[in-house]
């Protein structure tokens, strides 16, 4: 889930994560939930700071 200003998404909805209309520099929250959630978040952070996002 991406979370930006009070609204949250799917990140896996491409369209759901364009519509919140983040900014470069924004503040985001991202969480995960279930069994695989720890190896989510690790990949999207490891990503993130690949494409110098984070």
């Amino acid at each position: 889930t991406l979370e930006y200003k009070g609204k949250s998404v799917n990140l896996k909805s491409i369209m759901g994560v364009m519509s919140l209309g983040v900014g470069q520099g924004a503040d985001v929250t991202i969480s995960a939930e279930g069994a695989d959630a720890d190896d989510a978040i690790a990949a999207i952070s490891e990503t993130m700071e690949k494409e110098g996002l984070a």
